[in-house]
């Protein structure tokens, strides 16, 4: 077997690793994950199910059904494949998965970040159901750019949080 520790230095080494579990998410999403369509569907409709229920008990008005969600007298929000956070749980995956340490530190830190993302994108469906309410103007800008709030600031954090506690000096040169 090839020894790639010593061929390739230990940050290409982390690279190919991130390019490679890539490269396998997207052909095992592709070909059996998104034809199948069920987790897609729990995704969309459990993350739209606790938003309506955080919205009610929060006192709105709400709507809902299936993949779909609306304050009662507003425009409705469908989250749709690409919208409930799959991609983004792949890439934070890869990214521990890459990275060196502990396997059950790995195992832990990956299934708590895939609950905190999960959980970021309930209240992301929330917000996005408001906003139709009180801002139904700017539901564009407000859904292209609703990622870099919600998602991005918590995957980098929990990176970051990822290589702390797993700090390799080797990794660094």
């Amino acid at each position: 077997m090839i020894d790639l520790k010593n061929k390739f230095s230990p940050l290409t080494l982390f690279f190919l690793k991130i390019i490679a579990v890539y490269a396998v998410w997207h052909i095992v999403y592709d070909l059996l994950i998104l034809p199948d369509a069920r987790l897609d569907k729990w995704l969309s409709e459990s993350g739209v199910n606790l938003a309506a229920i955080g919205l009610s008990f929060l006192g709105w008005d709400i709507e809902w059904s299936g993949r779909i969600l609306s304050c009662v007298g507003s425009r409705g929000v469908e989250i749709q494949n690409g919208c409930n956070g799959f991609d983004l749980l792949g890439l934070y995956s890869g990214f521990i998965i890459a990275y060196p340490g502990d396997m059950k530190k790995r195992i832990a830190f990956l299934l708590g970040g895939i609950a905190l993302i999960y959980f970021a994108n309930v209240f992301r469906i929330a917000f996005f159901t408001l906003s139709n309410v009180y801002f139904p103007e700017y539901w564009n800008p407000i859904h292209d750019y609703s990622a870099y709030a919600f998602f991005y600031p918590i995957v980098l954090i929990l990176w970051y949080l990822w290589t702390i506690e797993n700090g390799d000096t080797k990794f660094a040169t």
